[in-house]
């Protein structure tokens, strides 16, 4: 728990190795997201005003980096709560649950 907590403070993240997820899976997890990326968040991404500051260059410092939505399944679900997934997304996703 101490390198754990170390990690989280010093470098503000952290890998787990050796978790026994299947690398098939991980790797369709990824492609679902970097589809649900492409379809659903690239575009409002560039419009926002994150990727406008980056085209300028200007208060680069003033830039909130943190854009993300999150999937969770303990104690409960909530991906019924995000609409646009899609339906092999939600599928994948529920298998890592399991």
């Amino acid at each position: 728990m101490a390198l754990l907590h170390q990690a989280c403070e010093k470098w503000g993240f952290f890998q787990v190795e050796n978790h026994g997820i299947d690398k098939k899976l991980m790797e369709k997890v990824k492609q679902l997201v970097n589809s649900h990326y492409e379809d659903n968040l690239k575009e409002s991404f560039y419009e926002s005003e994150m990727a406008q500051r980056l085209n300028s260059k200007d208060n680069l410092n003033d830039t909130d980096w943190e854009n993300n939505f999150f999937i969770w399944h303990h104690p409960k679900s909530n991906i019924n709560e995000i609409t646009n997934l899609s339906k092999d997304l939600r599928l994948v996703t529920m298998n890592l649950s399991s």
